[in-house]
């Protein structure tokens, strides 16, 4: 197979990079509010102790909220490069 055959068995389906672009944009939102999130427990006047907690639990949620769109970003770059990905 040549090389362009080969680049054309990967083209992207419509709207493929537009969909990734978007769900990159809905994670740096994700990120950005945890990091303010995170600003704003470090400037509180909460214990240190009970700061480490909270962190642990903004981190928790942080990580359960964002990973259903790793996945489907993953899914999708695996998809535009034409690899299977198990599910």
């Amino acid at each position: 197979m040549s090389d362009e055959a080969s680049h054309q068995g990967r083209m992207d389906p419509p709207g493929l990079d537009l969909m990734m672009k978007e769900i990159e944009r809905t994670l740096g939102a994700i990120d950005f509010e945890h990091a303010i999130e995170l600003e704003k427990l470090d400037r509180s006047a909460t214990a240190e102790d009970l700061k480490q907690h909270i962190r642990k639990t903004l981190r928790d949620a942080h990580r359960e909220r964002r990973q259903p769109y790793v996945d489907v970003l993953y899914r999708l770059w695996m998809q535009q490069r034409g690899r299977p990905f198990a599910s």
